[in-house]
């Protein structure tokens, strides 16, 4: 429906070369980063207002990169926000009282619902002059900033461009090194997957022979956790790049986490666990069903890693404020108040190890994360302490009817 007047053009007469410049920053789609969290953060309390965000226009929607709040939508159409105004203005466009802007908006009330009563926003504009996006400010209550606040703001926009300029010449003095390091990435796969196969044919051969199967075994054991480690090299260059772009389609929970189960069970056989699954989620989620089945894949991996034999592994999913909530349980080692604080970053090593001797690189559920959060969906972990288990859960959007 939108926020406007019928008779108010919110496309700039330049929208397609904007377009162009705004996909040159691959800012779309991207997850949350501290960076930009800091500047949302410093212009709320510079202009003394109870949020701040900022937010990138798109061809059809504004995309939310940055949000003090926490309460917005990382993705709204684009005539339901006051952004795809802000990028038609040359300075700082600003709303003391939302009632007051009849001019523009059909119903200011609509976003007083939303606890916008004072708006003001800087717009992100490129060094050709193409506006991209808008640094906002929004509080309850009328407000009326200083001259000098709502110059800081604008200075505060043009530190979040001088950030996506430095990442832009960041990635392309980094691309060519990526490149040599994806090329001996897939050099390594190739020979390791031949090892693979002939550790297994001579373990066919071999039936016999004990000694030549544990050999064999652990040959296939071996490759198995190397490939595993290149493949989550290429996945977080993929993502440091900004080169992961998901296939997005909806989803069948029940059937992915089925088919996923059915492989993993006989993991989990290997250690004597039993897996439970439990799912009461029947509408579909919007999902790249080859990602998603790497998040799932990796969590279980994880919970089988360091959960002793004998013990239950439970999946369980269902529908909560219109997402799905997906639980994996494991009766493992747990997490210590320390390992919560790190877990989910890089190459983290954590108090708990494998009780079967496996691997670990430390790079799997950072990426397990930002796989989510590309999903525009929610990741955390629970744990009653040492020694009792733990939980990690995913929340996902169901697609609505």
């Amino acid at each position: 429906m939108g926020i406007y007047h019928k008779w108010l053009n919110i496309i700039p007469p330049n929208e397609q070369d904007r377009l162009r410049k705004l996909y040159k920053y691959d800012i779309l789609n991207t997850p949350p980063e501290e960076a930009f969290d800091k500047i949302a953060k410093l212009a709320m309390e510079l202009v003394e207002v109870s949020g701040a965000s900022i937010s990138f226009v798109d061809e059809k929607t504004v995309f939310l990169k940055s949000d003090t709040t926490g309460r917005f939508d990382r993705y709204t159409n684009r005539d339901e926000s006051l952004c795809s105004w802000a990028i038609l203005q040359d300075s700082v466009s600003v709303f003391n009282n939302i009632e007051d802007s009849l001019d523009v908006l059909e119903d200011p009330s609509l976003l007083q619902k939303l606890g916008v009563g004072f708006y003001a926003a800087a717009p992100l504009q490129t060094p050709d002059g193409y506006k991209i996006g808008a640094l906002c400010v929004s509080h309850p209550t009328p407000k009326y900033p200083s001259t000098k606040q709502i110059e800081m703001l604008k200075s505060l926009a043009s530190i979040v461009m001088d950030e996506l300029k430095f990442r832009l010449a960041t990635r392309n003095a980094v691309r060519v090194q990526t490149d040599l390091m994806n090329a001996a990435v897939h050099d390594l796969k190739n020979p390791l997957t031949s090892i693979k196969l002939y550790a297994q044919l001579i373990q066919r051969e071999a039936k016999e022979h004990k000694g030549t199967q544990a050999m064999t075994q652990r040959i296939i054991n071996s490759s198995d956790f190397i490939l595993s480690s290149l493949n989550d090299l290429l996945n977080l260059s993929q993502i440091e790049d900004g080169e992961m772009k998901l296939k997005m389609e909806p989803c069948v929970l029940d059937l992915l986490l089925s088919n996923l189960l059915a492989d993993f069970e006989i993991i989990a056989s290997q250690k004597k666990q039993q897996v439970v699954f439990e799912s009461t989620v029947r509408m579909p989620i919007a999902g790249d069903k080859m990602r998603l089945r790497e998040i799932f894949e990796n969590l279980l991996s994880n919970a089988s890693k360091y959960a002793y034999p004998d013990t239950t592994i439970w999946v369980i999913a269902k529908e909560v404020e219109n997402k799905a909530l997906i639980e994996i349980r494991d009766e493992g080692q747990g997490l210590s108040e320390q390992d919560m604080e790190k877990l989910f970053k890089k190459f983290a090593r954590l108090s708990s190890v494998p009780t079967g001797k496996e691997g670990s690189n430390g790079l799997g559920l950072s990426i397990v994360k930002t796989l989510v959060e590309l999903h525009n969906g929610k990741i955390w972990a629970e744990s009653p302490g040492k020694g009792k288990g733990s939980s990690f859960f995913i929340a996902l959007p169901l697609v609505q009817a």
